[in-house]
């Protein structure tokens, strides 16, 4: 997948964004691999602040739970407050390892490889108020399957599939 794919949704003045952006994973023996990293991305795409923004989100694996990391993406903003135009943005794979246990234990003990292969979906939602003294207004939920495959045979290059589900 190129850097610049980017699978988008819009509501409510918020602009959902997943794309996939040229990295790198350090494996065994303080080696780099190249990685695609999934970056999930809020954007304020109207003329005004919203406040107390309050993303949400879960994340499950194939087969396994559902992990709620409302927690990890609040911690990235620490006032709530999204200003007109700007964005903030969230590494899919390190809030993978961070908020889901069990993916996180199977990385640690087998590495990098242990994650390849797994359909991960990951579904997105946000609250917030237009000013300060409104109601607050729910997006839609947006959902999205995304896997990590090897890009070539020999396991030297980590590539990312990604699929926007029905919203």
């Amino acid at each position: 997948m190129n850097s610049d794919v980017m699978t988008k949704a819009q509501d409510s003045g918020l602009e959902f964004s997943l794309r996939a952006v040229p990295s790198e994973l350090r494996v065994t023996g303080s080696r780099l691999m190249p990685f695609r990293r999934a970056i999930l991305s809020i954007y304020n795409n109207g003329n005004t602040a919203l406040f107390r923004l309050a993303p949400h989100a879960t994340l499950a694996q194939e087969g396994g739970s559902v992990q709620d990391i409302t927690k990890a993406l609040s911690q990235a903003m620490a006032s709530g407050l999204l200003p007109p135009r700007q964005a903030i943005e969230w590494d899919i794979y390190d809030l993978l390892l961070a908020a889901h246990p069990g993916v996180a234990s199977k990385v640690h003990l087998w590495g990098y490889k242990a994650i390849l292969n797994w359909w991960i979906y990951l579904t997105v939602w946000a609250e917030y108020y237009p000013s300060d003294d409104t109601t607050p207004i729910q997006t839609s939920i947006f959902k999205w399957k995304l896997r990590w495959i090897t890009a070539r045979s020999n396991l030297e290059e980590i590539d990312l599939s990604m699929e926007v589900m029905e919203h």
